[in-house]
């Protein structure tokens, strides 16, 4: 592993580095609770995007692996990623240089380079195509040659560094080989773990896609398939196959253990294909369930006390994303998150933005993140006593907000929070603390002090480690993969690529002539928290000990029209969709001025909504809380 030495790579889980059709991210939860609970030596014949492989070789570091898949330019392309990363993204850099300077001229250029010699050229031109042409899609023709046009997105992102290298260190001392899939029964012995994802049998006159190479995966080799399977099975091996839930599928594997998984279908500008699709999952081994003796739950979004969260308003939201044509979404402000992992759900490729740390940190643990948790090991080293921790949060806010124990055990937790490993893992137990931070206040607000509001509630009996860990469980059962590379980003809006997503959601801070919109102010505690107060001027002055507040250009209603003047044209070339209340400014006939400057499209749908937070307890319920809610898209 030579360049391991010149490059840090850090213990994360690699994902797939291609698009890939019928790529398994979306079902890895799901295949833990059926896959074996071990795996020693690991061989896969249609390697694919390869992500049951990245995924198994993170829980099973020691495992050896065996990857094959008849695709001589794929397998090409897992060797260079493996031997040659630093090499290759150079060469990424560059395709990805003159893609954004050429367009499509260039890629066509690409695609024309059919004969190839240098195994590095090759591996780059696979990647480059791959994520730059329609859907993903890795399509050839009789001749081998690969025919897919090219993307509409004119500045996708090629590659991710460190994903890239992550995968290069699974792939090391990994066997990769370009062959057919019966070979695997001269190689499988006693004990491997096997699993199987051939092109599936057609449920659709569009389903049926298998021209991943020239030789096209027929009936016949569907029923070949099925003999392997069975010779494998009388060898002794554990064998796993997935499929379409079509009744020849079943057919040819009676006698098995046949499970339905559920796997999300990608969003459509039809709502009518729009949602989850059944597949199955064929084993010769039985099912091994989770601690509780059930199969995986359902993913559900951690709520939280947000002020002018869209929880309650998703259906009205969704329900007219429904109408538009998109792949990719940005959630440009994403506040508590709940709108980006609804899209996520619906199969969308997310990317979460927010300049507040804590809403970052939330976005990177429910929608960034697609498989990694929290564990017991790594619970009870979050809750151990750090004799060394800071004892900021209680020199400071002891008897603000907070009694004195739960202060100590948040300074002990940021110290324990400190020594994780892993980002996402960073992520969760972040989110987790703000959320119970939040749970134990009243209204979730860190704008007074003391005991105000505070009622019989068992939130704010609890005791801060009891939130924790009860947080944690949420933001557990919360993480899953769409099958997408979802992204959380901590910046400011204008700094994001103008052409990053198909769809732009817009949900700023609101001002309006009954309240401001300080976020900040609002929730300074667990904001400073979350950068344990590096960078910011605590105010010793202030009864809350808050900072000074982040500007926002949205905070007057002269700034908020300029704001949105110049976030409209930052976004012009994306589809708009903007969610606005009719107690805001600038005014919604103001809204629409200032989208028709860049769309030619704009309509606006209304629904009444009631908000249930506020500053002050004797505002909340009162008739400026009652608002219509608006939603323009424009296109």
């Amino acid at each position: 592993m030579p360049f391991l030495q010149t490059v840090e790579v850090h213990r994360v889980e690699a994902r797939p580095f291609l698009k890939w059709a019928g790529g398994k991210s979306s079902l890895l939860n799901q295949f833990d609770q059926l896959f074996p609970r071990s795996v020693d030596r690991y061989i896969e014949p249609f390697l694919g995007g390869g992500a049951v492989f990245f995924h198994l070789k993170h829980r099973f570091p020691a495992m050896r692996a065996f990857l094959r898949d008849s695709n001589k330019e794929l397998i090409n392309c897992y060797r260079i990623v493996r031997d040659r990363p630093i090499e290759l993204m150079r060469w990424l850099d560059h395709h990805e240089k003159s893609f954004r300077s050429q367009g499509a001229e260039y890629y066509y250029r690409v695609r024309k380079e059919n004969h190839l010699t240098d195994d590095l050229a090759r591996a780059a031109r696979t990647i480059f195509l791959n994520k730059t042409c329609f859907n993903g899609l890795f399509r050839v023709n009789a001749r081998g040659e690969f025919n897919t046009p090219v993307g509409s997105n004119p500045s996708p992102s090629v590659y991710n560094r460190e994903n890239l290298l992550a995968a290069s260190a699974a792939l090391q001392d990994v066997q990769l080989e370009a062959e057919d899939f019966r070979n695997v029964v001269n190689q499988a012995r006693k004990g491997d773990f096997i699993y199987f994802d051939p092109p599936y049998i057609p449920i659709s006159a569009y389903s049926d896609f298998k021209r991943y190479t020239p030789d096209q995966f027929r009936e016949a080799d569907q029923v070949e398939l099925a003999r392997v399977f069975r010779e494998l099975d009388a060898k002794g091996c554990r064998v796993a196959l997935s499929g379409s839930d079509h009744a020849r599928t079943r057919q040819l594997y009676g006698g098995y253990h046949i499970h339905t998984v559920s796997a999300p279908r990608a969003i459509n500008c039809k709502g009518d294909k729009r949602g989850n699709i059944s597949e199955l999952l064929v084993t010769n081994f039985a099912v091994t369930t989770n601690r509780h003796g059930s199969l995986p739950r359902e993913p559900t979004f951690p709520e939280t006390k947000y002020m002018g969260s869209k929880q309650r308003l998703l259906p009205f939201i969704l329900k007219h994303f429904a109408g538009l044509k998109f792949n990719s979404v940005l959630d440009a402000f994403s506040g508590s998150g709940c709108v980006g992992y609804a899209l996520k759900q619906a199969g969308a490729e997310v990317f979460a933005n927010d300049f507040l740390h804590f809403c970052f940190h939330i976005a990177r643990a429910t929608i960034e993140n697609n498989t990694t948790l929290l564990g017991e090991e790594d619970i009870q080293n979050l809750l151990k006593p750090v004799r060394s921790a800071p004892t900021l949060v209680r020199d400071t806010y002891k008897g603000l907000f907070f009694d004195e124990a739960d202060c100590e055990f948040l300074d002990q937790l940021w110290a324990n929070i400190q020594r994780l490993d892993s980002p996402l893992k960073k992520s969760l137990a972040l989110a987790a603390a703000c959320r119970a931070c939040m749970k134990k206040r009243p209204r979730g607000l860190f704008t007074f002090t003391g005991r105000k509001g505070w009622d019989g509630r068992l939130d704010l009996k609890l005791s801060m480690r009891d939130q924790f860990v009860a947080a944690v469980t949420a933001f557990n059962n919360a993480v899953f993969s769409n099958g997408q590379e979802n992204r959380a980003f901590n910046e400011d809006v204008f700094e994001i690529p103008p052409a990053i997503a198909d769809v732009v959601y817009i949900d700023t801070p609101y001002i309006s002539p009954y309240s401001d919109c300080d976020y900040t102010r609002r929730y300074h505690f667990v904001e400073g928290y979350c950068r344990y107060w590096k960078g910011v001027e605590i105010m010793p002055d202030t009864t809350t000990k808050k900072f000074r507040s982040y500007e926002t250009a949205f905070a007057t209603h002269g700034g908020a029209r300029a704001a949105f003047q110049r976030l409209f044209h930052h976004f012009r070339r994306s589809i708009l969709v903007v969610s606005y209340s009719s107690n805001c400014l600038p005014t919604k006939s103001e809204m629409i001025e200032l989208l028709r400057q860049e769309k030619k499209s704009v309509v606006f749908y209304e629904a009444a909504h009631r908000y249930h937070s506020g500053n002050q307890a004797h505002k909340v319920g009162n008739n400026n809380s009652r608002a219509t809610e608006y939603l323009f898209v424009a296109q």
